[in-house]
């Protein structure tokens, strides 16, 4: 017998990392800059703060049009800070081409193998409403049976709301599945409370987790330990 019928999997640290090109954010900027110059060292600091605001508050943005209102003033709070004087849909544009979204180098060879063998995957992420559009981008959604994100839930990992939610979407119960993240609170601690076995990948080493039923330096490691 398989010890799980279903995966749950985080994305980001777990699928994937997000990175800021802030080089080509420049290079696309410059031309609007009102003081006569931009440099990387000027805009990296504001970038990367709009990404963590973004980040931290885009679960209040429930739909798509809302999101993007807030993705539209962000963008627009950073140009103001760097003295750019550029269209709106201009920045828009400009902030969402450069954030990267790097996928770790085994992570879409593991899915393969976990679907062809017959494990529904499903996405479980904090992330904003637009994570379908992210993973189809790269390819994924043919992967995946569900999506499920925290800002459509309105419910953050650790909290147990996304992961009751996750079962219901799953059609399994909590003892049948396992969730692999990379965070020993939202991921693993949110899961076990949950009453759901949680994995940590672990690309660094040193993170303790006493609630995983298993950390990984990778996901490689999955497919022996869901079949059992």
């Amino acid at each position: 017998m398989r010890r799980y019928d279903a995966v749950f999997l985080d994305v980001d640290g777990t699928l994937l990392w997000v990175d800021l090109d802030i080089d080509g954010y420049v290079r696309d900027l410059k031309p609007y800059a009102t003081n006569g110059s931009l440099t990387v060292e000027q805009a990296e600091g504001p970038i990367w703060e709009s990404l963590r605001r973004h980040i931290s508050e885009n679960i209040n943005y429930p739909s798509e049009e809302e999101l993007a209102a807030f993705r539209r003033e962000n963008a627009r709070e950073v140009a103001d800070s760097l003295g750019l004087d550029a269209p709106a849909e201009v920045l828009d544009e400009v902030m969402d081409r450069r954030i990267l979204h790097n996928p770790y180098p085994e992570a879409e060879a593991v899915m393969k193998k976990l679907k062809g063998i017959g494990f529904p995957l499903y996405v479980v992420s904090n992330w904003d409403v637009a994570l379908t559009t992210v993973l189809e981008d790269l390819g994924w959604t043919r992967y995946m049976s569900g999506i499920v994100a925290s800002a459509q839930v309105g419910s953050e990992k650790p909290d147990g709301t996304i992961f009751e939610e996750a079962l219901k979407v799953a059609g399994v119960p909590h003892d049948r599945v396992i969730h692999v993240g990379n965070d020993p609170i939202s991921d693993i601690q949110g899961a076990a409370a949950a009453g759901i076995d949680a994995v940590l990948i672990d690309r660094k080493g040193g993170i303790e987790a006493p609630d995983a039923v298993e950390i990984l330096p990778d996901l490689r490691g999955l497919l022996p330990l869901v079949r059992g």
